[in-house]
């Protein structure tokens, strides 16, 4: 008979240890696809406010809210690389604003061209970025780079997969 409960106790102990591993890893896949949802957001603020400036060649103050808003939380998802990228985003943005303000009730002349080519510059420096954005924000919404992680002494269980 006590051999019985030992036996009992031991694959007792095995199931629990099993359940707890699975919801370790249901736990972690959800902290995953909840910082790619909020990593995502970022992105798509990023894309929107550069699709605008693109559609208008221009954009106004609350947009740029909006842009500063949807990457607000950037520096604490990502790494320098992205956040970086967003601030030179919205520096060549605001740049490329001032300029087209700078220019418009001046008369033609060469400060007027100064102006236009640098708001010139900087709407072309921005309107490339729509598809090079791609490429910064790759190594964190990829899904490529994606893999389970796996407690190392439970890889045997996760043979089953």
């Amino acid at each position: 008979m006590t051999l019985f409960f030992s036996i009992a106790t031991l694959f007792l102990s095995v199931a629990v240890v099993v359940l707890a591993w699975q919801q370790w890893r249901v736990a972690d896949t959800k902290l995953r696809l909840d910082l790619f949802d909020r990593r995502y957001k970022v992105y798509d603020a990023t894309k929107q406010f550069l699709a605008v400036i693109i559609r208008e060649a221009r954009f106004t103050h609350s947009q740029l809210i909006e842009f500063n808003i949807g990457t607000s939380d950037a520096e604490f998802l990502f790494r320098a690389d992205v956040v970086d990228y967003l601030g030179q985003i919205r520096k060549r943005a605001v740049h490329m604003w001032t300029a087209q303000r700078l220019y418009e009730p001046l008369p033609v002349g060469d400060e007027r061209s100064r102006h236009v080519m640098a708001a010139h510059d900087d709407l072309s420096w921005l309107s490339d970025q729509i598809t090079a954005m791609t490429k910064t924000f790759t190594p964190y919404l990829g899904f490529a780079n994606v893999r389970s992680r796996v407690v190392p002494f439970l890889k045997f269980f996760s043979a089953s997969r």
